[in-house]
């Protein structure tokens, strides 16, 4: 049995176990947060409200601007850059580290921070702090020095990020940012075909080559994978010369607009090399040359067919209170009445073949379609669709041709061709 002299003694000694372990705990944090030491005061700058950023380093001189929530390089020239990689860029200089001061006297020129070193420099909105970066020394630690302060060892973090990092990699890789949220329209011509497809009151609609409808949730699909697009990789920045790389005659141009006003043209150039599908690509106004795919680039000139809406009509079945059948020998009224159809004298029709015309000229999705001029020649009949006004809805033009398919057009140019097996939704109305 343990006494209780040993169950006191036990006691002490975890006791004093405990305490000691404590403090050696907080002695070793209020060590550690003594050691770490910032080259830059939290005092010093906004860094939340950072809205400019220069930088020189190797006789180049950057400027980047925030406006409206968006980051762009204004020096040399304009280009959207990531938001992310900007971020990082000015946390980069909020959290390098002091490691330690300089022993003795040494040449400013020789640490590398005089009147020609790398320098960082961030704006808020009333005040700026510039950073020198000097050279480079053993142990990850490098000299720097900050509005002109006294030059200290930091850790080589900033010198990593705003020197050395290839400062290409800080820009927006996407072709047309924002465009699936406030895109009002895209025009693209290759060989001389121009597709045009404009927003509309929240719809889309072609343009060009042919005035129809489009296939909204197709087309919302395809403005997805196109706000999806990005650069392949970055050749050249300010050719002396763009026509070597096929851009000053481009053999394509896609082209997006804004709700702004804003345009932005891809322009799509020469092959790469002679055994290579990918293509020397630019955005206009912007001197950059860079390169894609032609995976990449063929997803944005699909067929201009694969984005019409297929059915006959526009109309809602359910916006329709009468439908006019007129073939070459006689003319047919059918009129809706609650949850029945009636005939031109009031007489009730089947139901179920007025329901089957109508799924199958405003619902039914054909096997294929084709731009081109209507069969006038081959017209068997058209169905017009009347409101509850009365006034016409849409006319739909079914004709034959001579292999059996059945073509409905309502006046766009757009051919819907259909098997020859619908032929019996319209046989009681065309007998």
């Amino acid at each position: 049995m343990i006494k209780n002299r040993d169950i006191a003694i036990l006691f002490v000694i975890a006791t004093v176990f405990v305490v000691v372990s404590v403090l050696l705990r907080t002695a070793g944090f209020e060590t550690s947060q003594q050691q770490v030491v910032t080259l830059v005061n939290n005092s010093m700058l906004q860094f939340d409200a950072v809205a400019k950023i220069e930088i020189k380093r190797d006789g180049e001189e950057f400027v980047f601007e925030k406006q409206n929530g968006v980051w762009n390089q204004v020096k040399p020239f304009s280009i959207q850059m990531d938001a992310a990689s900007m971020i990082a860029l000015i946390g980069a200089v909020q959290g390098v580290q002091v490691l330690g001061q300089l022993e003795g006297e040494a040449s400013i020129e020789l640490l590398g921070v005089g009147k020609d070193a790398n320098m960082i420099t961030l704006f808020d909105h009333d005040k700026n702090i510039s950073v020198r970066l000097g050279r480079k020394t053993l142990g990850g630690r490098a000299y720097a020095t900050v509005n002109e302060s006294a030059v200290v060892l930091v850790d080589q973090s900033l010198h990593i990020r705003a020197v050395d990092m290839d400062y290409r990699l800080w820009r927006d890789i996407r072709l047309f940012p924002n465009f699936a949220i406030d895109g009002t329209s895209i025009e693209r011509t290759i060989d001389g075909d121009t597709l045009v497809i404009e927003r509309e009151k929240g719809r889309w609609e072609m343009r060009e080559p042919v005035s129809a409808r489009v296939d909204q949730a197709m087309f919302a699909e395809w403005v997805g994978r196109l706000a999806a697009a990005r650069v392949g990789s970055f050749v050249i920045d300010e050719p002396d010369d763009f026509e070597m790389f096929g851009l000053a005659m481009p053999a394509a141009v896609f082209t997006t607009t804004d709700g702004a006003g804003t345009t932005r043209s891809l322009l799509i150039g020469g092959r790469v090399s002679a055994g290579s599908q990918d293509r020397y690509v630019s955005l206009q106004g912007q001197p950059v040359v860079f390169r894609m795919t032609w995976t990449a680039l063929s997803g944005l000139f699909p067929m201009p067919e694969m984005f019409v809406d297929a059915t006959g009509s526009g109309v809602s079945k359910f916006d329709v209170k009468r439908i006019v059948i007129r073939s070459e020998d006689k003319e047919q009224f059918f009129s809706r009445e609650l949850d029945r159809w009636v005939d031109g004298k009031g007489v009730q029709a089947e139901n179920e073949d007025i329901e089957a015309l109508l799924t199958l000229l405003l619902d039914t999705k054909p096997p294929s379609v084709a731009f081109g001029s209507y069969p006038r020649d081959d017209e068997v009949a058209t169905v017009t669709f009347e409101g509850y006004d009365l006034a016409p809805l849409d006319t739909v033009r079914i004709a034959l041709n001579q292999e059996g398919q059945w073509i409905f057009e309502n006046g766009d140019n757009v051919l819907r061709f259909h098997p020859a097996e619908v032929s019996e939704v319209f046989a009681k109305f065309l007998n």
